[in-house]
């Protein structure tokens, strides 16, 4: 195929240098002096077809005469003179499509070895997914969970049943506020962290109010904060956790962001993996109270870390100006959608009566089945299983990258359910997963998570596949990501 593409852009690349001389000629028969009369047209009329000249009256074919037969006539005649010959601007016209069509099958030729590039590696089994914050099945404590809410039913078939308040399910408030150190009357109960996010926001923010985002951060925090038509202000993250340097330059200008409220996600970020760094936690809480603002601090990941030293929450750090969010999605299932927010007595007080007029109380039930997991250990079994297996997949898709893609630049964490990869500049990352998707692999794309920017990046997740999937997984992706060369 290589000697056949070539031998036929050579022939057109020949025809452009024969058109060229072609047109020098006529040039130079057209001014005076030259072979042709002066002012004298000796073109006629008419336009190309193909290779032969069309006519503008063109003479009936005869019966006989195939289609190759009447242009090779015409080619003929026009080469010897008794028929009419192209006009200046018609080999001009000619010459652009023949450029036009040499560029289309360099295209073509490209994008067919691209695939065949593709199809060295295709899929092989189901499609794999590095797109979702998932757990998989295998690490997640069915059984326990239905011993869980066989208790729930048996202990408390009265409250687990019940519309219960808007705080939540007393037993499990109670649980979360005796672990977080603080009061139960700080603790509200949701339907997952996403409902605590949106009923922190609806209580904050208001249009036109400035709101401090991780660059990236979490593409539904993004879409929430912009619904309500928060000002964000999105500030780097680097391998530490936000720049605090970079947030502190912004305040301090005098006509600098005034925000309402810093979000920020400070263990095992999502999408990025990084966490905040112990020093960079003092400085956000510095810049916090010099500057009025609220940091709230969501949490889902914090009790998946599978390396490295713990760090305190911000909310045990500077409990009046932090509100704190976080899920059971991860250390149990994401199916119980149960989150809570912990913060200041007023402020959760004035959120439950938001709460109250939106559903009258969250699911006592799930919550009850959660408590009962929980106050029996379980949940505790349930991190270690959880734990061991996500620095399995960690590591093992740090080294299938660094084998397969050995462009990618990433930081491995050391918790939590994300990677994020950088690929070489000029890298478009949109290809690269429509590429992917053909072989069965899927990822979320780094520019889903930011304003502007991080079109060569891509958040894989590793917590709802299996080591064997993720090396099949980045195998494919490096398949796709070749094809684009």
């Amino acid at each position: 195929m290589d000697r056949e593409i070539a031998s036929t852009l050579g022939e057109l690349e020949r025809k452009l240098h024969e058109l060229e001389r072609t047109l020098m000629d006529i040039g130079s028969r057209s001014q005076p002096g030259g072979d042709g009369a002066p002012g004298r047209r000796t073109v006629a009329e008419g336009r190309l077809v193909d290779e032969a000249i069309e006519p503008r009256e063109p003479a009936a074919p005869a019966p006989t005469a195939s289609l190759s037969t009447q242009r090779a006539r015409a080619l003929q005649g026009a080469a010897s003179g008794y028929g009419q010959p192209p006009s200046a601007a018609e080999l001009l016209r000619f010459r652009e499509r023949l450029e036009r069509t040499a560029r289309e099958l360099t295209h073509d030729y490209d994008e067919l070895l691209g695939r065949l590039r593709a199809a060295e590696s295709p899929p092989a089994g189901p499609a794999i997914s590095f797109a979702r914050g998932a757990p998989s099945l295998d690490i997640i404590d069915v059984r326990g969970l239905r011993e869980a809410a066989m208790r729930a039913f048996e202990s408390d078939p009265g409250g687990t049943t019940a519309y219960g308040t808007a705080v939540g399910y007393p037993r499990l408030r109670a649980w979360i506020a005796d672990r977080h150190g603080v009061e139960p009357e700080r603790v509200l109960l949701t339907n997952g962290s996403m409902q605590a996010d949106a009923f922190l926001f609806e209580q904050l923010v208001r249009p036109g109010d400035e709101v401090v985002v991780e660059r990236p951060t979490y593409d539904r925090t993004l879409l929430s904060l912009r619904k309500r038509g928060a000002r964000l202000q999105a500030i780097e993250l680097q391998s530490d956790g936000i720049d605090t340097e970079e947030l502190a330059r912004l305040l301090g200008d005098r006509r600098g962001s005034r925000p309402k409220l810093a979000h920020v996600i400070p263990n095992f970020q999502n999408p990025a993996g990084h966490t905040l760094s112990l020093a960079k936690r003092d400085a956000l809480l510095a810049l916090a109270a010099q500057y009025g603002f609220i940091v709230f601090e969501d949490d889902p990941y914090v009790a998946l870390r599978f390396s490295g030293e713990s760090l305190p929450t911000m909310v045990s750090m500077d409990p009046e100006r932090v509100v704190y969010a976080s899920s059971f999605s991860k250390t149990v299932c994401p199916g119980v959608r149960v989150g809570y927010l912990i913060g200041a007595e007023e402020e959760i007080a004035q959120i439950a009566e938001l709460a109250t007029n939106t559903y009258i109380s969250p699911s006592m039930v799930a919550q009850s089945i959660v408590y009962e997991f929980c106050a029996s250990g379980a949940i505790e079994r349930s991190i270690e299983t959880v734990r061991a297996a996500l620095a399995e997949r960690a590591r093992t898709l740090a080294q299938a990258l660094r084998r397969e893609l050995p462009d990618a630049q990433f930081v491995p964490p050391e918790g939590g359910y994300f990677m994020w990869v950088t690929l070489p500049t000029g890298t478009d990352v949109g290809a690269l997963q429509r590429a992917a998707g053909e072989l069965g692999v899927s990822f979320v794309k780094g520019s889903d998570f930011m304003l502007e920017g991080g079109e060569n990046a891509m958040r894989l997740a590793f917590a709802g596949v299996t080591p064997a999937q993720i090396e099949e997984g980045v195998s494919r992706l490096a398949a796709a990501y070749r094809s684009l060369a």
